[in-house]
């Protein structure tokens, strides 16, 4: 029998349900992209309605517009033991378990109500005994929580000169002296700047606007736009942010262009907040051009409560536009020289902060057997493991089931399983909104007997992407079955993985 057929047999077989395993303790794993609930739709796609047609941007990539969703150039803050995301397009995702999973939590501005978008580039810093919000071209904001409620301060009061950038991409650091900096800087050549602000008067500077670190494309290749860093007349250096750590403190932005799978950070550092920087011998500290992660800039470098130090980035994945983007997260590290780096950019189970950072998970699909139960033309299941956020599975939606199956490695262990989706024909002026996906993944354990390892076929929660630990389990196949997605949308699989360990290991 083929597998084909292997795979119409299992789908009339017994399956056994979830109850009839052990479940997973919490899960101690987490997996890039960072499963983030309601992502929202992209700043430049909300007034669009699919098929409009093209304007000057070249950021659009399609030969129509089209709406896609969009998360970015994340901020990370802990307080208190938790962690605080806040990246562009919507405010804020926390997580209790150190990463492990997150809670979408809107924050609030006084006299607005709930108000997620106060603009791109968004950081909250702490500072004495309040927090404080700034977002690009916004007005500063102050709150008692990390979640608000925020009031304007206002406008910080930048000197009006044309040779200062424009308040974009802003941040705000607290110094251990109680002292406050503002940076900033998105421009093709005009680098990244910094100011001290009145520690008690936020929105004034003290002195004047200084250029902290100039883009300089031949000494630094990897700075140069494009895709193939092609352009060095522009940089287009962007995202500053400032981490200390000792004595030392690290400015790291990005170059390259964030619709570029080049997109990369780098990092200068001094001894004072406002330089004079030295650019590191390592560098840029990420950068990924190959696999599922790629465009890995803008982000920002933390360090946990346990005192390990991570950095929080951008992803792409522009399929209709540059900006449409994920987020992603690894460990990073200070080397004998003092140099901030990461050591690599990870799409495999990664363990959370107190656990081994790495798990030995592995994809156990044999990428080269996978079936469909269905399938729109021209658009196979191998577009499911292709290990890429810019292609997908579409299934035939009159399939009121429709299922992806997977070889598994003989002898292998299955320990979780990754699915990232694409909600075609998100439509949201023509009433087509995002919602969540409903399905089950199950093992063949014996020859036509199927036992779901994952059930969320009452699923409620919006997850584009979706990472799950299942209790460890052996068997010949795997399969996705879809039983349902938001009214409108056609549901797309961009990736379905399943990880976990393999024979002699």
């Amino acid at each position: 029998m083929n597998l084909q057929g292997a795979l119409l047999v299992g789908l009339a077989a017994t399956t056994v349900p979830s109850s009839g395993l052990s479940q997973p303790a919490p899960p101690s794993t987490w997996c890039n992209p960072l499963p983030l609930p309601d992502y929202p739709v992209g700043r430049f796609a909300r007034t669009v309605t699919n098929g409009d047609p093209l304007d000057q941007s070249p950021l659009w990539l399609l030969d129509h517009k089209e709406q896609y969703r969009e998360l970015a150039d994340p901020s990370m803050m802990v307080h208190e033991g938790v962690w605080y995301l806040y990246p562009s397009c919507d405010m804020a995702w926390v997580s209790r378990d150190h990463g492990a999973t997150w809670q979408h939590a809107p924050i609030t501005i006084e006299g607005e109500g709930t108000y997620r978008d106060v603009g791109y580039a968004p950081t909250v810093e702490r500072h004495g005994d309040r927090f404080l919000l700034v977002a690009s071209d916004s007005p500063l904001y102050e709150a008692s929580s990390p979640l608000g409620p925020f009031k304007s301060l206002g406008k910080i009061a930048l000197p009006v000169d044309p040779e200062i950038p424009p308040p974009v991409d802003p941040m705000l650091y607290s110094d251990r002296d109680a002292r406050l900096y503002y940076y900033w800087g998105c421009t093709a050549t005009n680098g990244i700047w910094g100011v001290e602000l009145d520690a008690k008067h936020p929105t004034k500077p003290l002195g004047a606007p200084q250029k902290l670190i100039a883009p300089d494309t031949k000494k630094f290749p990897w700075e140069a736009l494009g895709e193939w860093n092609q352009n060095p007349a522009v940089s287009w250096m962007e995202g500053a942010w400032m981490f200390r750590h000792g004595d030392t403190y690290y400015l790291t932005y990005s170059a390259a262009g964030t619709e570029n799978k080049t997109y990369a950070i780098g990092c200068y550092t001094a001894k004072s907040p406002l330089g004079p920087f030295v650019a590191q011998r390592k560098n840029p500290i990420v950068r990924s051009t190959t696999g599922l992660i790629t465009g890995t800039g803008h982000g920002s470098v933390f360090q946990d409560s346990a005192g390990q130090i991570w950095c929080v980035y951008t992803v792409r994945a522009g399929v209709a536009h540059g900006f449409e983007r994920r987020i992603g997260m690894d460990r990073a590290e200070i080397d004998a020289h003092g140099e901030l780096f990461v050591p690599e950019v990870t799409s495999f189970p990664q363990g959370v902060s107190g656990h081994p950072a790495a798990t030995g998970w592995v994809p156990l699909n044999d990428s080269l057997r996978t079936t469909v139960s269905s399938s729109a033309p021209n658009l196979p299941g191998r577009f499911a493991v292709d290990d890429s956020l810019r292609t997908w599975w579409q299934p035939d939606t009159q399939d009121s089931a429709p299922t992806l199956a997977l070889a598994l490695i003989p002898g292998s262990t299955l320990r979780a399983v990754r699915i990232i989706w694409r909600d075609l024909g998100l439509n949201t002026l023509k009433g087509v909104n995002p919602g969540p996906f409903r399905y089950h993944v199950d093992v063949e354990t014996a020859p036509g007997q199927w036992q779901t390892v994952v059930d969320q076929t009452h699923n409620e929660t919006d997850l584009l992407i979706d990472y799950r630990e299942c209790a460890p389990v052996s068997g010949s196949q795997i399969r996705l079955v879809v039983t349902g997605w938001p009214k409108g949308i056609t549901p797309g699989v961009v990736q379905f993985t399943p990880f976990g360990t393999s024979a002699g290991h």
